[in-house]
């Protein structure tokens, strides 16, 4: 894990994650977002009240209102599931720059109200000679001073807040929060620059201190949030890949790496479950001829190598959604779907299997080469037939091989599938 950007080094496990984040994202939004553009319409009742030429600023609001919203229920689309942190980045960045144009709006008001009042004390007090007497300079200068500034204080808090909201409350991975929050902080730094025109120095440091001391928290808590939301993920993927471990061990044949008989039956149960209109089931029900020699003759540890080489040609002759697995000792089974109701393509995939395991098995025992040649029958159940189960369907299969055993070696048989179901 990269400790300043927090992304794994693994792509997969990056991928993986951003995955699961973006469903925290959908579900932390949803809320977070509609709230939060209801609050920042609420307080334009208040901005009313503050300031008599309030339509400018009802229509930038309004405008900010609208983009936001806009850029959230794009981000809801499927098309842009994947870019919904660069989306929610961008509402953030739009927010923000609307706030620092009500801001700066509100300042040429002021300036606008503060020289309309001198220039009326001016004409008030034309008989002095044309010089502005004004019995109160001097007392109050700290009004002059928050005239000159008009409603910023209001628009610095709600920066702040937008702050807050970037890192805490969208749902944003840490990188692209930490991205929005110093573009935030960088134009609050401007825009106290270009407002104070360096006369208020002390103002302005201290605009700039409280921003950046609400990057600085506010990231703090996102990038621990971050980091235990990726430890925790990590801790869950050693367990999910531990239990599929064991998933496997218990479903799988040690010797072929094929699917054991319970895995079988489970694969069986939910094939018969799923019913496709038009569609014949078949059981390949294999049984090796000739292993019972080759097993008493060379040993367990030559008849086990044939074993596992007869898996790997049953299954480098199947399709690809084809299942095959070991039922136990030399017996193999295979799954396969077809369409229509003929039974001529479970057949002739027997004929291929039988062929590819008469195929002569090339060991090398002691140094020397050993051939071993095996066959096998098959017998095959169609299905679906009226109440057909797992076991039904194995144990007419397994009738129709024993009736291929009583034929002869590498014989085909398919069971008499009575009424098949279709």
């Amino acid at each position: 894990m990269n400790p300043m950007t927090l992304c794994f080094a693994d792509d997969t496990l990056e991928r993986r994650y951003r995955r699961r984040q973006i469903e925290t994202s959908h579900k932390l939004s949803r809320i977070t977002i509609p709230l939060s553009c209801l609050l920042f319409a609420s307080y334009a009742l208040i901005e009313i009240s503050m300031d008599e030429h309030y339509e400018p600023f009802l229509l930038l609001r309004a405008g900010i209102l609208v983009s936001v919203l806009s850029l959230f229920l794009l981000s809801r689309l499927p098309r842009f599931r994947h870019h919904v942190n660069g989306i929610l980045c961008l509402a953030s960045l739009v927010a923000a720059l609307g706030t620092l144009a009500m801001f700066h709006l509100g300042d040429g008001h002021a300036g606008e109200h503060l020289v309309g009042g001198h220039a009326g004390e001016f004409q008030g007090d034309s008989h002095a000679g044309g010089h502005l007497v004004d019995d109160h300079a001097g007392e109050h200068p700290e009004d002059s001073h928050a005239d000159e500034h008009g409603n910023f204080p209001v628009y610095f808090v709600t920066l702040l807040l937008l702050v807050f909201w970037t890192y805490t409350l969208l749902g944003l991975q840490f990188i692209y929060a930490m991205a929005c929050g110093l573009l935030i902080w960088m134009g609050c730094t401007a825009s106290c620059a270009l407002m104070h025109h360096g006369s208020h120095v002390l103002v302005e440091a201290n605009e700039i201190f409280f921003m950046m001391a609400a990057n600085l928290l506010a990231g703090m808590s996102a990038y621990s949030r971050e980091r235990q939301s990726r430890q925790l993920f990590l801790h869950e993927c050693h367990i999910t890949g531990e239990r599929d471990d064991l998933r496997d061990h218990a479903m799988c044949d040690s010797l072929t790496g094929l699917l054991n008989r319970r895995a079988l039956l489970t694969r069986l149960d939910q094939i018969l479950d799923i019913q496709t209109p038009g569609t014949v089931q078949a059981a390949l029900f294999i049984d090796l001829d000739g292993f019972k020699p080759v097993n008493d003759r060379h040993g367990h540890a030559i008849g086990d190598e044939v074993l596992r080489i007869t898996g790997e040609r049953l299954g480098n002759t199947l399709r690809g959604n084809d299942i095959v697995g070991r039922l136990g000792g030399d017996e193999f089974l295979v799954l396969i779907s077809r369409e229509g109701n003929c039974r001529k393509g479970p057949e002739q995939l027997a004929e291929r299997l039988i062929d590819a395991i008469s195929r002569p098995i090339t060991l090398e025992v002691d140094g020397e080469p050993l051939i071993i040649a095996v066959s096998a029958s098959i017998g095959i159940s169609l299905f679906p037939f009226s109440g057909a189960t797992p076991e039904t369907v194995i144990a007419r299969a397994d009738s129709a091989m024993y009736e291929a055993k009583q034929r002869g070696r590498g014989v085909v048989v398919t069971g008499n599938p009575l009424r098949l179901v279709l």
